[in-house]
């Protein structure tokens, strides 16, 4: 998936963003937890662990950079192997998954500490 962006007022904390938007446009889900990464070349990732209706809590990555009123997100499920690695204190709050690439990322996410 591409980046998506809209205006946004300096007040609003990015978090509180995310948390906003997964309540208003993933209502299928319920947020587990959010985790705030480091900024590293212009982009922060937030990792966020999402439960379905039917109990399993798996990963999603939202990237995200802020520029001149903007804030650009782009969201990456552990599905697609994402390259920035979450605590494994996060990785440990996950379901058991059966995609190869989720597996990969969630043992280089624990290998990282």
């Amino acid at each position: 998936m591409g980046w998506l962006a809209e205006p946004i007022s300096k007040t609003i904390k990015t978090k509180a963003f995310i948390k906003h938007q997964i309540k208003t446009e993933l209502t299928a889900y319920e947020l587990v937890k959010i985790v705030e990464g480091v900024n590293e070349g212009g982009y922060k990732p937030f990792f966020v662990a999402l439960k379905t209706s039917e109990g399993k809590v798996f990963g999603v990555v939202f990237l995200t950079q802020r520029k001149n009123g903007n804030l650009a997100i782009k969201t990456i499920s552990e599905d697609e192997g994402p390259f920035q690695l979450a605590p494994a204190s996060f990785i440990e709050l996950l379901s058991p998954t059966k995609s190869e690439f989720a597996q990969a990322w969630r043992e280089r996410c624990v290998a990282n500490g």
